[in-house]
């Protein structure tokens, strides 16, 4: 039995010579590039990529040259992190590294600040943002440990197949962060790459005559599915992934509100966000939330002390609100469908609400409504609102004063974008009062050549609502409601007009109302909007509406009219008119055919998708495995086979099983095991015939020899054991074949020991 045990370990002796696995590390590199391209367009330039894919390619590299030299797989894990480290100190130690490669407490302690500077960059900035330091922190060291995690698990450990986490992990940023979602073409790259690495795996374990056609049809297969899936399923469009249009419409719950806002609006079809009715002759517009703090980079809710909201309790005063000013009281019933907030939509300026369930608070500067414990799912309320109807010259003669509290609205970042502050004084070089100025922001964007496009701002790379992308917008004169309202506050600010854009709902959609239900308004996802809110002293805050062939103009901004003119024609877009669910976008003329609300088949359509890309990835590991034994059945075939192919398959099968087949145990003490298993079938004395080939290809002199027949016992063998396990067991070896694991792990069934 020992000189049996001598004889096997000697191929194991003379295999452990220097292997770098370049042949891994190419396809690991191949990884790397695809998952770069992924994560294009979350920051600006080019330089980010070529510190990512140039870091990780160091690391890699260096991983196979010591291989290369001898030092053990195991041990190459360690070094690499310290040349991450070093990597590290040197580009982001700011010298405090001992000959500047060797971290220090103050190295460390620097790489902190760097981490914190990230994190609130990342919630200044929308996408994509400026190239810097912090970010490029990230990058690098992001590189660094992307390249750790696929050399431990591909080489180290020879677990290629776990390197999917890592990956997926990676893939999850652009997915979250982009306004797209993740590029279609870009999961189909990192698929490809991803079973290009499991191949790499499967020929450096069993060199020899490559035979890629059957690998090569599957991995073809699997992404074509992925491409498939993405471009054609519910939710997804060219550009990438956009929110399941079988779900309901979520807001507030992000650092970025307008940017979501954008991607609601490009939803394929729209969803129905709420109903309501209300007492006023016209729909109004459904206010969520102020943005009245601006970063640079993003237009967010200034968070501050709020109070509790009680039922049917007054909200109030209204901020710089004179008695002047006529105002009329209305009510407005609101029954929320597929809409998630922690802001309640209703007519501004409200002043109580009755009917939510859960607790909520009130802001006294905006008089925003939020939710402490609660959304907006599935509520029913009634509003009670102020309908404000200053005349224009009641506007005129405002202004000038600001109060302490609204001089913030004024604020301004450093190195505001020139064309913002020149084309404000382009626009309004004829007025003279704020109201004149304010008016004529808005007919700017109105009558110089402006269209409304959701696409056109994605597609050229400048959707969001900070200073650069206003800038970028200014200048190509398309864009949507999130564009036209930052665009005209920022302009209002820098002609010292304090602005603030709100978020919330176009009046909606209303078939002129029945009898037992008069006036009753459909608002969807495409009724999404954001319009500025300019402060007039004695009037308050202000609505105007910049955006073209969206909303309705104010009747106070017309020419020549005050509150009592007769409303709008239909060239002005109406809210009380009816109109089509999805706006007219030139920029995307098939979205403006879609006449109705979301079908009731999309979310069976959608649910099919899922389905189908869940059952597609949980089928990978059977059909890793039946490749596997097909290959070597194949090997048997040619014309230089050998006897460890059919014993790794027997031990690969039985351990599917659920028996347990440890290295340690001897060829001899298996195969009784086998062939105790499977007694009184032919498969008994094939096990033998098994058993005696490798025996005789370990002691005996090499030869080369046919094992045609090696193949016909060992199907013998199989089809015996298959059938002594019965079919549940066979189902679950094929779906969960844990023979793909290292040997050295347990089963996840317990081990079974034939009597």
């Amino acid at each position: 039995m020992a000189t049996e045990s001598l004889a096997l370990a000697v191929p194991r002796l003379a295999s452990r010579r220097r292997v770098g696995y370049w042949r891994l590390t190419g396809a690991m590199l191949l990884q790397v590039l695809a998952v770069s391209y992924a994560l294009s367009g979350l920051v600006q330039g080019v330089g980010w990529w070529f510190a990512l894919v140039s870091t990780a390619a160091l690391v890699l590299v260096t991983g196979a040259g010591l291989r290369s030299l001898g030092v053990p797989r195991g041990v190459v894990p360690v070094l690499l992190l310290v040349e991450s480290a070093a990597i590290m100190t040197a580009a982001f130690g700011r010298g405090s590294g001992l000959l500047g490669l060797i971290p220090t407490p103050a190295t460390v302690s620097g790489w902190g600040q760097y981490l914190q500077q990230a994190m609130l960059s990342i919630y200044q900035q929308g996408t994509p943002a400026e190239p810097l330091p912090e970010f490029l922190f990230l990058v690098v060291g992001g590189g660094c440990l992307l390249a750790l995690i696929l050399d431990t698990l591909a080489v180290a450990i020879r677990t290629p197949a776990f390197t999917a986490l890592g990956i997926a992990a990676v893939l999850i940023v652009p997915a979250a962060l982009l306004g797209d979602g993740l590029d279609p073409i870009a999961l189909a790259a990192s698929a490809a790459a991803y079973l290009w690495l499991l191949r790499s795996d499967i020929r450096t374990r069993r060199p020899g005559t490559p035979r890629p056609a059957a690998a090569l049809s599957v991995g073809a297969s699997a992404v074509t599915v992925a491409v498939l899936l993405a471009g054609t399923a519910p939710g997804f469009d060219q550009g990438g992934a956009t929110s399941f249009t079988a779900g309901g419409i979520s807001i507030g719950g992000t650092v970025t509100p307008l940017v979501d806002l954008g991607k609601d609006l490009r939803r394929p079809a729209a969803v129905r966000a709420l109903t309501y009715t209300t007492t006023a002759a016209n729909g109004q517009y459904l206010k969520l939330a102020s943005l009245d703090q601006f970063t640079g980079s993003v237009w967010k809710h200034r968070e501050r002390d709020t109070k509790r909201l009680s039922d049917g309790g007054k909200i109030g005063p209204v901020a710089g609100l004179s008695d002047t000013v006529k105002t009329t009281k209305i009510t407005t019933t609101v029954d929320i469908d597929n809409m998630t907030s922690r802001w309640l939509p209703s007519p501004a300026p409200v002043q109580s609400v009755k009917g939510l369930n859960g607790t909520w608070s009130w802001d006294p500067d905006d008089l925003t409504i939020g939710g402490i414990n609660a959304t907006t799912q599935g509520q029913r309320y009634t509003a009670t609102s102020l309908l404000l109807q200053p005349t224009a010259d009641q506007l005129k003669a405002a202004g000038g004063f600001v109060p302490v509290d609204v001089q913030r609205d004024l604020f301004l970042p450093p190195n505001l974008p020139s064309v913002i502050e020149e084309t404000a004084l382009t626009a309004t070089k004829d007025a003279f009062t704020e109201y004149d100025k304010a008016v004529a922001l808005q007919d700017y964007f109105r009558d110089n050549g402006f269209v409304y496009s959701t696409q056109t701002p994605l597609k050229q790379g400048y959707d969001g609502d900070g200073t650069r992308v206003i800038a970028r917008f200014l200048e190509v004169k398309s864009g949507y409601c999130v564009h036209y309202a930052s665009a005209m506050a920022l302009m209002a600010r820098t002609l010292g007009i304090p602005s603030r854009v709100a978020e919330g709902y176009l009046p909606g959609a209303t078939s002129g109302g029945t009898a037992t239900n008069p006036g009753e308004y459909t608002v969807t996802s495409d009724d999404l909007h954001a319009w500025p809110e300019l402060y007039f002293a004695g009037v308050g805050w202000v609505q105007f509406e910049p955006t073209v062939g969206r909303g309705t103009v104010p009747d106070y901004t017309r020419p020549q009219t005050d509150a009592a003119a007769p409303p709008p024609t239909s060239a002005s877009t109406s809210g009380a008119a009816p109109r089509a669910l999805v706006p007219t976008d030139p920029a995307n003329p098939a979205g403006s055919a879609t006449p109705t609300l979301t079908s009731a088949a999309q979310p069976l359509a959608t649910g099919i998708g899922v389905a189908i890309l869940v059952i597609a990835v949980l089928l990978v590991p059977a059909v890793w495995r039946r490749m596997r034994r097909r290959r070597r059945l194949r090997e048997l075939t040619d014309e230089w086979g050998g006897a460890s192919l059919v014993w790794d398959e027997l031990r690969d099968t039985v351990r599917d099983f659920g028996w347990s087949a440890p290295p340690t145990e001897t060829p001899r003490v298996f195969a009784g095991r086998v062939a105790a298993a499977v007694a009184g079938t032919p498969a008994e004395e094939a096990v033998m015939r098994l058993l005696g080939e490798l025996e005789r290809v370990a002691y005996g002199p090499p030869t080369r020899r046919w094992a045609g027949s090696l193949a016909d016992d060992l199907g013998v063998v199989l089809s015996a054991l298959e059938a002594q396990a019965g079919p549940a067991l066979r189902v679950k070896a094929m779906l969960i074949p844990v023979s793909l694991l290292p040997a050295g792990w347990p089963s996840a069934v317990r081990a079974r020991t034939p009597a």
